[in-house]
């Protein structure tokens, strides 16, 4: 006997004969009931080796946060703002509330991957919640993963599930947005607005949303007749923070580069290029509008206020708990893709 065999004899789901042999409080007593006397009658005893993993669970869960640079101990426009990653979290805790799993955060920097990779003195290190196992499966929250990283992850056989902007990938579970799209739909608010003449302010090369973006701007342009120009997409050299997105905007307005309105890879970005427009006594949304992708908080704060994307962080976050779910009940499911949809918040500065 099988615990497909005892599903079917029951009318559920494998996954939920999973959860009711592991003691899942998420399923409800008829249910239960019903699944517990189908394996009584049966006689069904469950497999060594599944108890013996099923001892094993840690019944914790970790969510690694991923950066493209190390912290510091300020709060210089020069750090990562990590507000992507709170709101995720957020939607993750709250749909595990109910569940039998804890969970920890760690953080893991690019700069740290990339510094041990050029050293050569040992392999690639792992975030050290799944290279000491301490976890039965891993959120990787973040806009870019590496597949240094991400390969690496995926040989422990500890389950992952990516949750960020463009990070889909076959080794894996993922929850995304569609940077592509969401790039065209705040192109076309601004151009609906009069604009003609936009420009991208885009994350760094490392991220996998940015090329996304630099399709979607092209998507855009071919749409509405407008003339791609190359110059007009701008990549922070190095970190996805405000203080590489001033100096992206100010090479190329000092190299002659104009425009009239602007969306940018996220808020962050958005604060930098502000910073030197109003430098130059360049005013917002007169002289130029912005539109920023991936709303979150300072949107509203900022003078004045940010036109955003909304992708939904936290609704990202729960549908990643409810697959990471789904996936420790059913660890033979074909890996699956959610893409969760984004739309636009209209504010002052266009």
């Amino acid at each position: 006997m099988t615990i497909r065999e005892i599903a079917a004899l029951a009318g559920v789901s494998r996954s939920t004969v999973s959860l009711v042999l592991n003691e899942s409080p998420l399923v409800k007593k008829e249910t239960r009931e019903k699944v517990l006397r189908v394996i009584r009658e049966t006689g069904y005893v469950p497999n060594a080796s599944a108890r013996s993993l099923n001892w094993r669970s840690t019944r914790c869960l970790g969510i690694i946060v991923l950066s493209d640079q190390q912290r510091g101990p300020n709060y210089d426009f020069s750090m990562p703002i990590g507000l992507f990653s709170l709101n995720v979290m957020r939607g993750i805790t709250s749909r595990l509330a109910d569940s039998p799993y804890s969970v920890f955060v760690e953080y893991y920097s690019y700069e740290q991957e990339q510094a041990e990779k050029v050293s050569k003195q040992s392999p690639l290190t792992l975030p050290r919640l799944i290279r000491e196992r301490k976890i039965d499966g891993a959120f990787l929250v973040g806009g870019f993963c590496t597949e240094g990283l991400l390969s690496a992850a995926a040989a422990t056989g500890i389950p992952l599930i990516t949750v960020g902007v463009g990070a889909d990938t076959p080794l894996c579970d993922s929850v995304i947005s569609d940077p592509a799209q969401g790039t065209r739909d705040g192109l076309m608010r601004l151009y609906e607005s009069g604009r003609r003449d936009p420009a991208l302010l885009n994350c760094p090369r490392t991220f996998r949303s940015a090329a996304m973006r630099e399709e979607g701007m092209r998507r855009f342009c071919e749409e509405t007749g407008l003339h791609f120009k190359p110059e007009n997409v701008m990549y922070c050299s190095r970190h996805n923070n405000g203080e590489n997105a001033y100096e992206a905007v100010k090479a190329a307005w000092e190299s002659g580069v104009r425009f009239d309105s602007l969306i940018t890879a996220n808020p962050g970005l958005a604060l930098g290029a502000m910073r030197y427009f109003a430098e130059k006594q360049l005013r917002i949304p007169q002289d130029i509008s912005i539109v920023a992708y991936e709303d979150n908080a300072m949107c509203g704060y900022v003078t004045p206020p940010l036109t955003a994307v909304n992708i939904q962080k936290e609704r990202m976050g729960e549908e990643a708990a409810e697959l990471m779910l789904r996936r420790l009940a059913e660890p033979e499911m074909k890996n699956q893709l959610v893409v969760v949809p984004s739309y636009l918040v209209e504010r002052a500065s266009v």
